[in-house]
C-alpha cells in the first residue's frame, strides 16, 4: 500500500495525529501511519487526520492508496481534541501541569514520542 499527499498550496506539517473515537496517536509521516490504517476503516470514515499545526487532513482513496489533503480548517484551539490529546498523555505518563499551555506543536511531538514508546 502506498500514500501520497494530493498537492494544494497547504503544507502537511508532521507528525500526522490519527484520532479514532478519541483514542489518538502520533505518526511521524504518513507513510508510517498508512501501515497501521486499513483502508476499509478510512473508506467508512472511522478516523480524524490532523497535522502537528491542527490543520484537518481530508482522508480518500484512490487506487488503493491513501491519499491525505491538508484543508483550510484548522482545530489547534479545540478543546475537543486538545483534550484527547492530554487524555492519552496523562495515561502514559506525561503530567497534566505540563499540557495545559503547551503549543499544539508541541502536544503533537509529545504525542509522537509517547505513542513510539507504545509501539
Amino acid at each position: 500500500m502506498s500514500t501520497k499527499s494530493a498537492p494544494t498550496n497547504l503544507e502537511i506539517v508532521p507528525p500526522i495525529i490519527l484520532n479514532e473515537d478519541a483514542d489518538i496517536v502520533a505518526y511521524p509521516s504518513i507513510e508510517a501511519l498508512v501501515r497501521d490504517v486499513e483502508l476499509v476503516d478510512v473508506l467508512n470514515g472511522q478516523y480524524e487526520f490532523h497535522d502537528s499545526t491542527g490543520r484537518v487532513l481530508e482522508a480518500r482513496i484512490d487506487k488503493q492508496k491513501i491519499i491525505l489533503t491538508p484543508t483550510s480548517k484548522v482545530e489547534a484551539d479545540s478543546a475537543e481534541l486538545r483534550g484527547y490529546i492530554a487524555q492519552v498523555l496523562s495515561l502514559r505518563g506525561t503530567v497534566d501541569g505540563r499540557l495545559a499551555d503547551a503549543s499544539f506543536g508541541d502536544l503533537a511531538r509529545l504525542l509522537l514520542e509517547k505513542s513510539a514508546k507504545h509501539r
